[in-house]
Parts: C-alpha cells; sequence; structure tokens
C-alpha cells in the first residue's frame, strides 16, 4: 500500500504541465480601442469621461443630463493618422459617435457628446513636421496650440501672426473647425481661412484626403461633423518683434462704438481691437477711469502707427488715455481676459455673436438694457476680426442650483442672437449650443453642410446634433425661454 502511494505520487510530480490555453481575444468595444492606441491611451472612466465631455461653461451638463448621454462612453488619445482610421472603424462597426476634440475652449459645445460614444483626443498629435522659409508656409499636426507654434516660430524669425484669444489651449485643428474669422491678428493679417494651404482629412466615411483650395471652405466652420483634421500645411509671416498698445477710458457708451468705427476704419489696421465693460475689467486689469475700454495693438514698426489719429479720434469721444503701463498689461493679457472671470463663479454662460461693426452700439445698448431690467450679474467684451466685423462675446455669472435665474438668463442670450439675426449679424460659434439657429442665420451654409455631411459621413457618426441637426426646435426653445424670463420677472414682483 506504502509503494503505491510513492508511485502514484512520483507519477503526479514527473508528469508535464497542461498548456495554458492562449486568452481569448478581448471584442469588447474597450478591448478594440486598446487594440488600436494601448492600454495608456483609452479610457472608460468616469472621471475621465467627465474631462473629456464638457467645456469653460457647464452648459452640455446642464442641457444633457436628462438624456444620460451627455457623457463619452470612452476617452481616445490618438498620435497618428493610423489610428484615427482604425478608432473610426471600430465606430462604425459599433455605430458608436466620434466627437473630435482639440482644446475644448469654444464654450459652445463644439466638442461636447449629447449621444455618448468615443471623445477623440488630438492634442497628442502635436508635431511641427515642416517650416519652409523660402516659400513661406509650415506644415503642422492639427494638435498643437497656437501658443506653442507662435513661440517655435518666434525662434526662427517667422510668424502666423493670428491666433484666437484662447490660444494657450485652443489647436489648430479645432479653430479651423469653428471657422477662425475673428482672432488676434485678424485685423491685419486676415482670417484662419486665407492662411489655410491645404488639410488632410479623415472622413467619417474612412477615407483620407488632402483637401486643398475651395474644397477647404467646407471644412472650415464644419465642427468636426464631416472628418478629423489631423495635418493642415499654413501660410507664414515674417515676425515683427515689437508692438505699441493704446488704452483708452470712456463713461459713455455711444462714445466707446464711435470711436471703435473711426479707428476700425484708419487705413493703419491694428492687428488688436478689444472693446469691454468695466465688469469684465474686474477680473484682469480693472479700469480706474471710465466704465468702458478701447484697447488698440499695432506693429512697432515704422509709419504704422496712427498715434494723431487714435487721439484726436477717441479725444472727440471723450475717450481718456489710460497710460502706458495699463496699456501694457492689456497687451499681456490678451489670452486671459475673457476666461478669467471662469475662476470667480460656478458657471460662466456665454453666447458669442458675430456682428457688422456699425451695429454694436445697437446690440451692447440691448444687452445693458436686459441685465439691469433682469438683475442679472453680466458683463461683455469685443474683438475687432474684420475692419468691418466684430466678436462680441456677452456672458452672465450666476450659480446653476439656481434654475430659474439659469433658465432666464439663457433666455436673455437667447433674445439677444434673435436680435442679431435681425440686424445682420448671427451667432459666432456654432457648435451644440447654436445649431438651433443654423435655419435662420446660415440657410445656404445649412443646405451646402446636409450634402456634405451624406457624402463624407454617411452613417452619422461624426460629432452628432450639430450643424446640420439639432436636438430640439427653434420655436420650442423661443417658447421656453420666453416664458421662463416672464415667470421670473413675475415672481420677483409678487415676491415685493
Amino acid at each position: 500500500m506504502y509503494h503505491e502511494v510513492i508511485e502514484m505520487t512520483e507519477t503526479k510530480i514527473g508528469s508535464k504541465p497542461e498548456p495554458t490555453p492562449p486568452a481569448a481575444p478581448d471584442t469588447s468595444i474597450l478591448g478594440q480601442l486598446r487594440e488600436v492606441v494601448g492600454e495608456e491611451r483609452v479610457s472608460d472612466s468616469e472621471l475621465e469621461r467627465v474631462v473629456y465631455s464638457g467645456d469653460p461653461s457647464s452648459l452640455p451638463q446642464y442641457h444633457y443630463r436628462w438624456k444620460g448621454k451627455y457623457l463619452a462612453d470612452y476617452v481616445v488619445r490618438v498620435e497618428n493618422v493610423n489610428e484615427i482610421e482604425e478608432v473610426l472603424k471600430v465606430a462604425r462597426e459599433h455605430k458608436l459617435p466620434i466627437i473630435p476634440r482639440g482644446g475644448a475652449s469654444s464654450c459652445m459645445g463644439s466638442s461636447s457628446p449629447s449621444r455618448g460614444g468615443i471623445s477623440l483626443d488630438i492634442k497628442p498629435m502635436n508635431k511641427i513636421l515642416e517650416v519652409n522659409k523660402e516659400s513661406m508656409f509650415i506644415r503642422v499636426e492639427a494638435g498643437v496650440t497656437f501658443e506653442r507654434l507662435e513661440n517655435e516660430l518666434e525662434k526662427q524669425g517667422l510668424t502666423l501672426g493670428i491666433y484666437p484669444s484662447s490660444a494657450k489651449s485652443a489647436v489648430i485643428g479645432g479653430w479651423i473647425a469653428c471657422g477662425g474669422r475673428g482672432g488676434i491678428g485678424t485685423p491685419y493679417y486676415g482670417s484662419l481661412r486665407e492662411h489655410t494651404l491645404s488639410l488632410s482629412v479623415a472622413g467619417g466615411d474612412g477615407a483620407v484626403h488632402t483637401i486643398e483650395s475651395e474644397d477647404i471652405d467646407l471644412f472650415s466652420n464644419s465642427y468636426g461633423i464631416l472628418g478629423v483634421i489631423f495635418e493642415v500645411t499654413l501660410k507664414v509671416h515674417e515676425l515683427a518683434h515689437e508692438h505699441k498698445t493704446f488704452s483708452y477710458g470712456f463713461r459713455d457708451l455711444q462714445g466707446l462704438c464711435n470711436a471703435m468705427m473711426e479707428v476700425a476704419g484708419l487705413e493703419k489696421k491694428p492687428i488688436y481691437l478689444k472693446i469691454a465693460d468695466e465688469e469684465l475689467q474686474k477680473y484682469s486689469n480693472p479700469l480706474g477711469n471710465g466704465r468702458f475700454v478701447l484697447t488698440a495693438t499695432y506693429i512697432d514698426a515704422p509709419n504704422n502707427i496712427p498715434s494723431d489719429e487714435l487721439s484726436s479720434i477717441t479725444g472727440k469721444n471723450d475717450g481718456v488715455f489710460l497710460g502706458e503701463e495699463f496699456s501694457e498689461k492689456e497687451w499681456e493679457l490678451r489670452y486671459d481676459a475673457e476666461f478669467n472671470p471662469k475662476e470667480h463663479t460656478e458657471t460662466l454662460m456665454f453666447q458669442e455673436l458675430w456682428m457688422p461693426i456699425d451695429r454694436v452700439y445697437e446690440m451692447l445698448s440691448a444687452y445693458e438694457s436686459y441685465r439691469k431690467s433682469h438683475k442679472i450679474s453680466a458683463l461683455w467684451f469685443g474683438m475687432l476680426g474684420t475692419p468691418d466685423g466684430m466678436r462680441l462675446e456677452l456672458m452672465t455669472m450666476i450659480n446653476a442650483d439656481q434654475y430659474l435665474k439659469f433658465i432666464s438668463s439663457k433666455g436673455i442670450l437667447h433674445k439677444m442672437v434673435k436680435k442679431a439675426i435681425k440686424s445682420g449679424g448671427a451667432p459666432y460659434t456654432i457648435g451644440l449650443q447654436n445649431s438651433i439657429y443654423m435655419t435662420r442665420a446660415y440657410p445656404d451654409r445649412l443646405v451646402e453642410m446636409q450634402e456634405a455631411k451624406e457624402k463624407w459621413d454617411p452613417d452619422g457618426i461624426m460629432n452628432p446634433d450639430r450643424v446640420t441637426s439639432c436636438l430640439t426646435s427653434f420655436r420650442r426653445i423661443d417658447v421656453l425661454f420666453a416664458l421662463a424670463t416672464a415667470f421670473r420677472r413675475l415672481s420677483r414682483y409678487v415676491g415685493k
């Protein structure tokens, strides 16, 4: 018996172990995405999904949380076009939306999910691929920020010359997708479209194309609904090393706007012209004189600074020069001024308008009236985009928990958009929030983009619910906001 046990034991010990069968491939969506980009660059954690699903406002979460799909299902960070193509394949296979995401600084939900899906982060694609000083062009990946690009070009005596006021976080591909009409430098050098020589795009259908000439217009202002821009060729300029800035304080809004129009109409164009109210200035460069400020910056080159004209124009409109120190600080804060208020409130609500400069006074007068009658904390600033067009940014600072105040503030901004359209203006940024205005503000563009959407994204996976379609109707929103603002005003009187 003893020997039998020993023999059985020796046989068991000496036998070869059974080979471990290979693990079955992970065919889940997360597994497929990991196969494409590796485990470190894909996530379905709640924290990352929240971070990658909003922008500097809280509007996407507030508007769509009732659907339960305002969060991305997955976050994927891509480093090359092959990865983009493979992620698009996974998305088409599972009918998942793709939300291209750059710096997410537009504040209108341009890269915010509305149906879940994959938040596709292109920021890792941030290489400067070529600098051609002979032909004065550069070739860059779409995820490079404007601030970094300008810093790198400066080392070689070059500049793109134009960039958005959110240059620290905004990326090349994102600003092209959002239009790039008005920014720092555009009154002097021209729009981003005028600088764009070619685009490389991965369409929603999976095909990769190089886009040139007039076809670029289709992707400028397309908000990622057709495909993913991953490479861009841009013309550049010789670097101007010095700038000269002048700031003037005004007590009267009419005087401010009159001066702004005259300065914009001068033959010598500024690279930066900003107007703002004292409420915005409190958070960056407080006004010591006046209620409004006009700042104009020029390239400091011979015969390029209209000093005498500025003194004459501002003087006759009761403007007061605020000094060199204040003026220089305005230029230094050009990247930060519009975002500084966000640090002081739970919710900074935005609306952006593109207005003819001769209608700016009319619009700002209406906004001043609304904020007084509704007793909301509101502020604004404007930045000249072209010699005759200005981007106006209207903001309200509120606590999102006060829902009635929140929705009535939205109602006021809605009134301002309607007024802008009647006055020859339009929403500046479309994104998710302003797609309800496409039929009224950009009817021809809407038809063009609907046709392009069918061609470039037949499965409808690219950034849905914006530009060519909308989650709700204009009429429904119009009635909702009218009721909300009326009820809030009535409730205050009843309270008294």
